[in-house]
């Protein structure tokens, strides 16, 4: 059985060990091409990989339904959706938590869209005009200052969430090289406090004793995601300035390696987590639902092979 977990790891690890971490750079807001719904989290970061100019992408089946074809050897991308079923015993009957609710299970299934360049016989979509918005500076610093989050302090000459205190410590904007890089950081530090028990609840944000521990290197790599959306939302992510140190690129690699399912549950959750910053709701969240948390349980989801259109 395809292993979607290893494949999907397997594109950003290939990434590192070329000296790029792919969560560091702007992608395309891509697209289904019938739906029109933007891939969020892990399928944001993997079409953007593919490096197509255009932000339009189908299954063969839609290809097919809207009367083109895909070229002869063009490659496929993977994404990957949730579907949740409630659970059932050997006769049949629904499982019940505790509380007496059904029990829910959530399936990973997987499909392979194409890029609008694979395909021959369909034409770009007119894109509607893009609304007027904010410099890039000026977003950023509206996404600073949403209120559903804890206080930011600025002291000192190191960033930190502390969960006990329930407060984010920032340098002053002054002692960054830049504006952008001061926004990037603090992205970094408000999507660890989505993570606080008032808020989303993440383990390793709630648990004072993994809080640091090797547990903590998975909520770290949820907030260097975080950081990256968010960027992007902004528009300053071209603008950041990474120092990727090759002990840097050698440990996420091991990471990542080490632990497949890692990365697409740290880009779940950091999808929530930036969802959570922008006061996004779930009735607002028009695009592919990114799963469950890998770290509420250590029972993986159930992977099967999607069928019918991937949206």
């Amino acid at each position: 059985m395809r292993d979607i977990y290893a494949e999907i790891t397997g594109r950003f690890v290939e990434q590192l060990k070329q000296g790029a971490v792919p969560w560091q750079r702007p992608w395309l807001s891509a697209q289904n091409i019938v739906s029109r719904k933007p891939y969020r989290g892990i399928n944001s970061l993997l079409l953007g990989l593919s490096r197509f100019e255009s932000p339009f992408w189908m299954t063969f089946r839609q290809a097919a339904e809207l009367g083109g074809a895909v070229k002869k050897g063009a490659k496929s991308s993977p994404i990957i959706f949730f579907k949740f079923v409630a659970r059932t015993d050997a006769a049949g009957r629904p499982v019940l938590t505790a509380k007496g609710d059904p029990k829910i299970v959530p399936f990973i299934r997987w499909a392979n869209v194409f890029n609008l360049t694979q395909v021959e016989g369909i034409e770009a979509p007119v894109r509607a005009a893009a609304p007027e918005t904010l410099p890039a500076l000026e977003r950023a610093e509206a996404i600073l200052r949403r209120e559903n989050l804890c206080p930011i302090r600025h002291q000192g000459f190191a960033a930190a969430y502390s969960p006990r205190e329930d407060v984010i410590l920032m340098p002053a904007p002054g002692f960054f090289r830049g504006r952008e890089d001061y926004y990037h950081t603090a992205f970094h530090e408000m999507t660890h406090a989505t993570g606080h028990a008032s808020r989303l609840a993440r383990e390793g944000v709630v648990d004072p004793v993994r809080f640091g521990s090797e547990r903590y290197s998975k909520e770290e790599l949820i907030a260097e995601l975080g950081a990256s959306f968010l960027s992007n939302e902004a528009g300053i992510l071209d603008s950041v300035r990474f120092e990727n140190a090759a002990g840097y690129l050698q440990g996420w690699t091991k990471k990542l390696e080490g632990e497949p399912q890692l990365l697409v549950s740290a880009a779940s959750q950091a999808q929530k987590a930036v969802d959570f910053v922008l006061g996004r709701s779930p009735a607002e969240d028009n695009a592919v639902t990114e799963g469950p948390s890998y770290f509420a349980s250590s029972r993986s989801p159930t992977l099967s092979r999607g069928r019918g259109r991937a949206v």
